[in-house]
């Protein structure tokens, strides 16, 4: 089997579900009401359980039952119970795992932080050019004033976003 190493909230999630069959809702359920979850979005928690259910499975931590349903129903093997024992006892594991967590959070941070800006500077693109346009052909102003305004009102949104994604990674940096 291969060897992966897998984020200490992923292993509480599927830890919590041991001794028992759960499909991915019930997974999911369980990752959300765990504190340092990464993914706070259903959508993303979603797609990021099932991928690590994936993993597991690959691993033969966990497998696959029949169901009679259109739900896939898991149970969690032995040896993932043998994965947890063996984390436990190695520290080493425990000291990296805090700077990996802070280190996604920052590399997602600066990723969405690096879409947003993207965003922001189209639509002042869009802006100018509806005003370059306007100021060319003043006779279509009613056509393109609600175009106009509404690449405005984008702007100001991306740019709160682009804003409060900068404070995050400012307070994830002290």
């Amino acid at each position: 089997m291969k060897q992966k190493h897998f984020k200490q909230e992923v292993i509480g999630t599927f830890q919590k579900l041991a001794g028992k069959s759960f499909t991915v809702g019930q997974a999911l359920d369980a990752y959300m009401t765990t504190p340092s979850r990464i993914h706070s979005e259903l959508k993303s928690a979603r797609q990021f359980i099932h991928r690590n259910i994936l993993r597991f499975i690959a691993t033969g931590d966990l497998v696959k039952m029949s169901a009679g349903s259109h739900k896939h129903e898991y149970r969690v093997t032995d040896q993932f119970n043998l994965r947890l024992v063996e984390s436990k006892s190695t520290s080493l594991i425990v000291k990296i795992e805090p700077m990996t967590k802070k280190s996604s959070i920052d590399e997602s941070l600066t990723e969405r932080l690096n879409h947003q800006k993207m965003q922001l500077l189209t639509a002042m693109g869009e802006v100018e050019e509806y005003d370059a346009i306007y100021k060319e052909m003043p006779e279509i102003r009613a056509q393109i004033q609600a175009l106009y305004n509404e690449s405005r009102d984008r702007c100001s949104k991306l740019l709160g976003k682009v804003k409060a994604i900068e404070n995050l990674i400012t307070l994830s940096s002290r």
